[in-house]
């Protein structure tokens, strides 16, 4: 198997969310919640990323550029995630698309991928837009994969 590690980090509502994704050769995505944390400074989000030995690159919302821009002064290799227009729709269709695979340990992420709900027009169809607000763990899946999947060759990969 040959192994993509990449962790991601949500920066909405002041809450950190870290989830390592890991790529196996066969196109299935691994997902593992490493950290779910309120109130964080960026300066503890680089002391959990060293003492945890996180080398692997972060994406991060391209919302946050003063966040980034820290982190990367930490010595850190922060990304922005690229975002476009519809992209929540379109990160959680990758989501739907792809096969997954989700850890136990990943308690936060179980609980929003099965509370996660579309929108529903007067007839009770399905619409292509989610309802309320958009859960931290399911944000950074989907940047896990829309950045995967628009860099496939970015990196680390190691044949066990």
């Amino acid at each position: 198997y040959g192994d993509h590690r990449d962790l991601h980090k949500e920066y909405r509502r002041q809450r950190q969310m870290c989830i390592r994704d890991s790529y196996k050769w066969n196109q299935s995505y691994i997902f593992d919640e490493v950290l779910y944390q309120k109130g964080m400074l960026n300066r503890d989000l680089s002391y959990f990323i060293k003492t945890n030995e996180i080398r692997e690159n972060i994406y991060a919302d391209s919302a946050e550029p003063k966040s980034i821009q820290e982190l990367r002064n930490y010595g850190h290799k922060v990304f922005a995630v690229t975002k476009g227009r519809d992209s929540i729709v379109y990160g959680i269709n990758l989501i739907n698309q792809n096969e997954i695979y989700i850890t136990s340990q990943s308690k936060n992420l179980i609980r929003e991928l099965q509370g996660y709900v579309w929108a529903k027009d007067k007839e009770g169809n399905n619409l292509q837009k989610p309802t309320g607000t958009h859960p931290d763990c399911i944000d950074a899946a989907r940047y896990a994969l829309m950045m995967q999947l628009k860099n496939p060759n970015r990196g680390q990969y190691a044949i066990r």
